[in-house]
């Protein structure tokens, strides 16, 4: 067991050996109702609803070899020898069948027979225990290791900061176990107190964490136990490759070093040439897997979240090939070097390989453009002397323009650039970036002062323009003095609005760009420049619906807890002023009870006129109040509170209204499945709501009057309706009819998927200039009725709504039938 591929294949074998099932990596991509992170960070990540104990596990024992991303470190691949993006992680799972005992002495035998390590440079580390836990040192860990032919002076007990495992906040956790490979004396410090744990040196490399999953960690720090006691193993592949081969670091393993070859022959420059190239090929070597896998998972550049992580990486990779004489496009061909390298274990990536490299390629020739670009900036910069830190920073944030080619152009021209004030701006940068998951944006005006957002009090306040920059083509980019524009977050989306002048000038908003506790604006329109005077506003027929449908959120989410069980947490929402989606871990489709039991209490609640007050506390005392923190979220040492009455108490940043009785009725237009373990509702509050309820008492008022007509009419022999069939898309039928009211169209749709042989038929009529739509299909199609009748509802200029299998809508735009087919065509397909 040598190569990359023989220790990966080799674990999976052992255990499944061992009577473990041996599944398939999960996605880059986390599940719906993980909003933890952004990439899969570990190999326990996908299996943490069978640790809480709300899903069952496809067995008891389970094997994987899961593909992981980190983008903290995005930045430090290629300046040193250990950090990486992409890696893999090995690792074996019980779910409530052995524990401490088995997972060691599992360990021991795969490293002393399997591996064959030299045991002497074997050393572990365990729990030291943690008052603040009220959990003791690990003595059943110590007792195992010593009984398995580890000395005691080679278990090493150490802090719950390095021996105690968890996601980083509420979920499963527990004591852990690692184990250390020793490189020997001398690749240490040389201290006496040298051993696991050392910051001195990189004597001691750990390889295999071993984490005896025990509890769950609540929101205010405590532990309560689980329902079965887990193991949760990680073995990194790349280190233990690395000892395995006896090589000085990850990039000297084989996994690294056949890219490698492929970039030197492409380069013509090898690696370890010179700093640069050594540099260049890391970051190729590492990046060139990373951008091949998330790509092969769906991932697409972009500005923002995943696709930004993406971006960073594609393009920090075609710079520094660049920097070695590799010539563009070269990118796809990074990428098959992956490809053919990995496919065995992972085939996603020769099923999606063209895509991947067109993906790649269109991205690497932007960058091309974003370069040319940025080279004009840098010569107009380099016109006036020395390149000021500021300079420097926009060249990087706004162009993609590395401050290493920044530096070198100026070393040519015989300029220097301001590294101080560039790295003091980038840590900021760096600082947003992080407390935003990850997600970075264009800054164009670091050093302008911050914006004051009064949007909690006032929509509609005189401001000042503080920085502008012209974006071209109409829209520019500001920050204004004080602003009442809420930035997207929390699920509400950004406001809409414009600012204006006293001679009537006006522009419209276009995106507001949320920074930490800060915002920029990007404008439609012209006439607008540094230090204008302004008037912002938010059109309160925007504001107030999304303020209702934001508190509604939160009314729906604790009446899902009361209906449904205290498993239910929100897994993510999206607040407008036309609708809210709220997304919520559960493992099944709510019955019709349920869902009516959910949307009375929801409309109890909210006509009970319960007061909303909002205020800042400690994060320690919203703890005390119970206060719901979503899962995955980072919350600093102040934190805004939502308390509706004490009834409802939730951590939240969005705009609300002052008591319920303002949100109105409440309707649930469809509810659905999000993805395994995830279901979503889609609602409408105050006018929409009103409109709603008032155009189905209309069409039953008509469904009456039809009733009653033939009540007293004799009846006659009707012919039946003719219809034309539009299209059949897996086995619905999408069918046009004319003047048919709602009653005898759902009659037709019924005779149509009998006469069609069809599992459903969607079917639009024109009466009167009115437009009527039915959706009758079985549960088998996997589509939600009421939801897509709302939504070709909308599309027809009406509304729609319904059960599961039998919706229908209506609207007043006849034209936007053949749209409105092609959004059902689309959930069909």
């Amino acid at each position: 067991m040598r190569t990359s591929a023989e220790i990966r294949e080799g674990f999976l074998s052992f255990f499944e050996e061992k009577g473990h099932l041996r599944r398939p990596s999960a996605s880059l991509i986390p599940r719906s109702d993980d909003r933890s992170t952004l990439l899969t960070t570990a190999g326990m990540q996908p299996q943490m609803p069978f640790f809480l104990g709300r899903e069952q596990p496809p067995a008891p024992l389970t094997t994987t070899s899961q593909k992981c991303f980190r983008t903290p470190d995005i930045d430090e691949v290629g300046l040193d020898t250990y950090h990486l993006t992409f890696f893999e992680m090995l690792g074996n799972f019980s779910f409530g069948q052995y524990f401490k005992e088995g997972a060691i002495e599992y360990a021991t035998d795969f490293i002393r027979n399997r591996l064959a390590l030299e045991w002497d440079r074997i050393w572990v580390s365990v729990h030291a225990g943690d008052p603040e836990l009220k959990l003791g040192p690990d003595e059943d860990a110590i007792r195992l290791w010593e009984a398995i032919g580890i000395p005691p002076e080679r278990i090493v007990p150490l802090p719950s900061s390095e021996n105690f495992w968890s996601v980083g906040g509420p979920g499963p956790c527990g004591p852990d176990s690692e184990i250390y490979y020793d490189w020997g004396v001398e690749a240490g410090c040389g201290e006496p107190d040298c051993a696991p744990g050392c910051t001195r040196c990189a004597r001691f490399l750990e390889f295999w964490n071993l984490v005896f999953m025990a509890y769950e960690q609540h929101a205010d720090g405590t532990l309560t136990p689980l329902p079965a006691q887990n193991v949760d193993t990680g073995m990194g592949l790349e280190r233990t490759a690395q000892i395995v081969q006896q090589v000085a670091s990850v990039y000297d393993t084989d996994g690294y070093q056949k890219i490698m070859q492929w970039i030197a022959s492409e380069s013509g420059v090898a690696y370890g040439d010179s700093p640069d190239a050594t540099k260049a090929h890391r970051v190729l070597a590492d990046h060139g897997r990373g951008m091949t896998f998330l790509v092969g998972d769906g991932v697409t550049p972009s500005n923002e979240g995943r696709g930004y992580v993406l971006r960073r990486i594609i393009r920090r990779a075609a710079q520094h090939g660049q920097r070695i004489g590799m010539q563009p496009p070269f990118l796809a061909g990074l990428a098959d070097s992956v490809i053919e390298q990995m496919a065995d274990a992972y085939p996603e990536l020769a099923e999606h390989r063209r895509e991947i490299q067109r993906v790649l390629t269109a991205e690497e020739e932007r960058f091309g453009e974003t370069l040319e670009r940025g080279m004009k900036v840098f010569e107009e910069a380099a016109a006036h002397g020395e390149i000021t830190g500021e300079e420097a920073f926009t060249l990087q944030a706004t162009y993609g323009f590395p401050i290493e080619l920044t530096q070198e152009l100026a070393r040519e021209r015989g300029l220097g650039v301001n590294d101080e004030e560039y790295t003091k701006l980038f840590e900021e940068h760096r600082k947003i970036s992080r407390r935003t998951s990850g997600i970075q944006v264009d800054v164009r005006f670091p050093g302008a002062p911050r914006t004051e957002f009064v949007g909690y009090e006032r929509i509609e306040v005189p401001t000042a323009i503080v920085a502008y920059a012209d974006l071209g083509d109409d829209l520019f980019q500001a920050k204004l003095e004080r602003s009442p524009f809420y930035p997207a977050g929390g699920g509400q989306v950004s406001d809409t609005g414009t600012i204006s002048k006293d001679d009537g000038t006006t522009a419209e908003l276009v995106e507001v760009i949320r920074l930490d506790d800060d915002q920029e604006l990007v404008f439609r329109g012209e006439g607008f420049a540094e230090g204008d005077r302004v008037t912002a506003s938010v059109p309160w027929s925007v504001r107030f619906p999304t303020m209702a449908n934001h508190t509604a959120t939160h009314v729906l989410h604790e009446c899902l807890r009361e209906v449904l069980g205290e498993h239910v947490k929100q897994a993510g929402s999206a607040v407008r002023p036309d609708k809210l989606r709220f997304d919520f871990t559960h493992p099944q489709a709510l019955t019709a009870e349920e869902r009516t039991e959910v949307e009375r209490r929801a409309n109890e609640r909210i006509f009970a006129n319960l007061p909303v007050r909002t205020y800042e506390t400690t994060i320690a005392e919203a703890r005390k109040l119970g206060a719901m923190m979503l899962f995955g979220e980072k919350y600093g040492d102040i934190v805004r509170v939502v308390d509706i009455d004490g009834w409802s108490v939730e951590l939240c940043g969005g705009t609300h209204v002052r008591s319920t009785a303002e949100i109105g009725p409440l309707v649930i237009l469809g509810e659905s499945s999000v993805g395994a373990g995830a279901r979503r509702i889609e609602a409408v509050t105050a006018g929409e709501a009103y409109a709603l309820l008032h155009e189905r008492a209309r069409e039953a008022d008509d469904l009456r009057g039809e009733l009653e007509r033939a009540r007293k009419e004799k009846p006659k022999p009707q012919a039946e309706a003719a219809y034309t069939v539009s299209e059949r898309v897996d086995g619905v039928v999408l069918a046009e009819t004319r003047d048919l009211q709602p009653g005898p169209l759902r009659d037709l749709s019924d005779r149509i998927r009998q006469q069609e042989k069809a599992d459903g038929a969607i079917v639009a009529s024109v009466t009167d200039g009115r437009v009527h739509i039915v959706v009758n299909v079985a549960a088998s199609v996997g589509v939600d009725a009421a939801s897509l009748a709302s939504e070709m509802g909308e599309i027809v200029g009406g509304r729609g709504g319904g059960k599961p299998t039998m919706a229908q809508a209506g609207g007043n735009v006849p034209d936007e039938i053949p749209n409105a087919f092609a959004a059902a065509k689309k959930a069909l397909g």
